[in-house]
């Protein structure tokens, strides 16, 4: 028997529960009692995965019918991080954290790479011999505390103590917003030191905290010299090359956010004479200008994305780039790398190609105005768009029939007044235009991962775009939690995960539950990420997929880009990059991202923040998001910002948590909140600064 061989999803879930046995032991009767309601696993498919996992060792039988997990002698490894509650933690590479006893995180430091081992009964854990890998000094945030031009920094968020500030600090700077880099966090000290790195100004004003934001993440807005000087002498004379195929006479359009600015893609539609239909999918050819090993192209993969602020766009690459010479903007010449897709009479793939184009968009639409056409059946290039939408759908419909999953994100916009105070938070609408454009993006992304896939054997270096299969744990809790609200799910093989999914988004649609479960589902989901190892992709339902839509925005697009023409050019003969660089450059990237999205969601929790603190002392309807020991996160509906509730701060009763339930439960009253119900809260304060909300909850 292959003991390497992946477990089934029976095996992982019951691998979950026998994990999740605090001691003891558990009989396939138990296992199948812990099971979440209306799952169609059955007692024979339990005793079978038991055997399974006991001839793969993640499981023993102390005595006949019983089992228990094999969990003894592991090792952790992660980088520590500070936790919601200031706590130090180790945080994994599956970003999940761990909670470390004191006497473990005494003397580390946030960004420090540690291997801890552990030993685990049940949920009792415990640690010892934890070994430093690398020490990587972090950035901390904080406010300068500043007397006789001694300085510290204070920073509660941290999890350090007070760091102190080597060098003179200016008494002036007393108050302000700060980021000091850690030096080192000597055995005989009480205090970290550190050097002041930037000072911001006055904790609470806009600029003050964006900048913040971004340095806090990591991000600068500002270009090295070297690299504005590669960009500066750029050409920007558009010549036809005999590699490129000229698709200027061919009707083509962008449809894009209404503020856009850097246009990376167009679609293109023309009728054959077999009487298909042509669809050009072309995407900025960033590589034509960017080039390998250049000063712009290392930044550009150090960078690895922009960013998406309220108020701004940080960039990967220089706007004369992005806005500019790369972007398809209407009525000018351009470079695209393009998939061309030939549709037959019933809207089938026929057939498709790759290659690098010369196009020229004859205009440029919004979301909102494009959806105004297909809407009224009527204005420029309408039959264009009708035609587009009605191939984009059909193709949609196969998607969803293979078992893609139907998530979409929510994206908040604010008011701004002229001092930039939010005065108005809104939720995006989704038009059937925002899907049109996935459609065609998922398409190609599609056809250029399988065409490189296909192309030789072995498979041929490149990036891939993956997502794993739902961790079993999480998508046990996560059917408990349906089947309380009234939703059950099924988790017996991937088919039914995947119908479950879809069937719950859709008997949710319109209620109030939908937006709650489609976070929990979304939560329950393994995180999508860049590699050259794996080609799948669970949430799409792909077997084979990358990112190649996007090169003025994501560097993974970008190498994508540069590996495809490569092979295109050497029939697939010539490696450009090594296996193991195409690796670092996709975890860098995935992480960058990871962070861009960090920066992206404190940009908007500022904002929020900032928003409610107009509304202290009122009171909202909220609706519970999370349940912790320390307290209840609830969300307020009318303005979408989600605030704490501290136990200790509900003066009625004493509530006390229940991990297993995940909810907290009133000593006197008996009364329970759990995720999804709702209740009223008063905003009790309402820090920018700290982008936190306190809340107070109503008898």
């Amino acid at each position: 028997m292959n003991t390497n061989k992946k477990p089934s999803l029976v095996e992982q879930v019951v691998y979950a529960i026998l994990s999740d046995q605090k001691k003891g032991s558990l009989n396939v009767n138990r296992i199948y009692s812990r099971l979440p309601l209306d799952t169609h696993i059955t007692k024979e498919q339990i005793h079978q995965a038991l055997l399974s996992l006991v001839q793969k060792k993640k499981a023993r039988q102390p005595s006949k019918g019983q089992f228990q997990a094999i969990q003894s002698g592991q090792t952790l490894r992660g980088v520590i991080t500070a936790s919601k509650r200031g706590e130090l933690v180790l945080e994994k590479e599956d970003r999940e954290w761990v909670y470390l006893p004191s006497r473990i995180t005494d003397k580390l430091l946030p960004g420090d790479v540690i291997e801890v081992g552990f030993t685990q009964k049940g949920k009792r854990q415990s640690f010892e011999d934890v070994l430093l890998i690398s020490r990587n000094p972090p950035t901390i945030m904080g406010t300068l505390d500043v007397f006789d031009n001694k300085a510290y920094l204070l920073s509660p968020g941290s999890g350090l103590p007070d760091i102190e500030i080597l060098g003179d600090v200016e008494n002036e700077l007393d108050g302000h917003k700060a980021s000091v880099r850690i030096l080192d966090f000597p055995r005989n000290s009480r205090f970290p030191t550190g050097e002041v790195v930037d000072v911001f100004g006055i904790p609470g004003a806009h600029d003050t905290e964006i900048h913040a934001i971004v340095a806090e993440f990591g991000f600068n807005t500002k270009f090295p010299k070297e690299v504005i000087a590669e960009t500066d002498a750029i050409s920007h004379e558009i010549t036809m090359a005999p590699y490129r195929e000229d698709f200027r006479k061919i009707t083509t359009f962008t449809i894009d956010p209404e503020d856009a600015k850097d246009f990376d893609d167009a679609l293109s539609l023309c009728h054959l004479d077999n009487g298909n239909i042509e669809v050009g999918v072309h995407i900025a050819d960033v590589e034509h200008y960017v080039k390998a090993g250049t000063e712009l192209d290392k930044e550009a993969a150090n960078r690895a994305t922009s960013v998406y602020l309220v108020d701004r766009t940080i960039p990967m690459l220089p706007e004369i780039l992005s806005n500019n010479l790369c972007s398809l903007r209407p009525n000018e010449d351009r470079y695209a790398f393009s998939v061309i897709i030939e549709f037959d009479k019933e809207f089938n793939i026929a057939k498709s190609r790759i290659t690098k184009t010369l196009i020229h968009s004859d205009f440029r639409f919004s979301y909102e105005t494009a959806q105004n056409q297909l809407d009224e059946k009527a204005g420029s290039y309408f039959k264009e768009l009708a035609l587009l939408n009605v191939i984009a759908k059909k193709h949609e419909e196969i998607r969803y029939a293979q078992g893609a999953l139907k998530f979409e994100s929510k994206e908040l916009r604010f008011i701004l007044d002229e001092d930039l105070l939010p005065t108005q938070v809104i939720e995006k609408k989704r038009f059937d235009t925002h899907k049109l454009i996935e459609t065609y993006m998922l398409l190609a992304n599609r056809i250029v991962a399988k065409t490189v896939y296909d192309a030789k054997t072995p498979p041929v270096p490149f990036i891939y775009r993956t997502h794993d299969d739902p961790p079993p744990d999480k998508l046990i809790e996560f059917a408990k939690f349906c089947r309380q609200l009234g939703y059950p799910i099924q988790i017996d093989n991937e088919k039914l995960l995947r119908a479950s999914f879809n069937s719950l988004l859709e008997r949710t649609e319109g209620k109030p539950e939908q937006e709650l479960l489609q976070q929990m589902s979304i939560r329950t989901m393994a995180k999508a990420v860049y590699t050259g190892q794996k080609t799948s992709h669970f949430g799409l339902a792909f077997p084979f997929y990358s990112h190649f839509t996007s090169p003025i925005r994501r560097y993974p697009d970008l190498l994508a880009h540069r590996l495809l023409f490569d092979y295109l050019q050497n029939q697939f003969s010539k490696s450009l990059l090594t296996p193991d660089l195409i690796e670092a450059l996709a975890k860098h990237s995935s992480n960058k991202e990871q962070m861009a999205s960090d920066a992206e969601r404190a940009s908007v929790k500022y904002k929020l923040t900032e928003l409610m603190q107009h509304h202290e002392g009122e009171t909202f309807e909220a609706r519970v998001t999370g349940v912790t020991e320390w307290g209840i996160y609830a969300t307020i509906t009318e303005f979408h910002a989600e605030g704490l509730i501290r136990l200790r701060d509900i003066s009625f009763d004493r509530f006390m948590f229940v991990e297993d339930k995940r909810m907290v439960v009133g000593k006197r009253t008996k009364r329970t909140y759990q995720l999804g119900d709702y209740l009223y809260v008063k905003v009790k304060r309402a820090l920018p600064e700290e982008r936190t909300i306190d809340l107070i909850l109503i008898e």
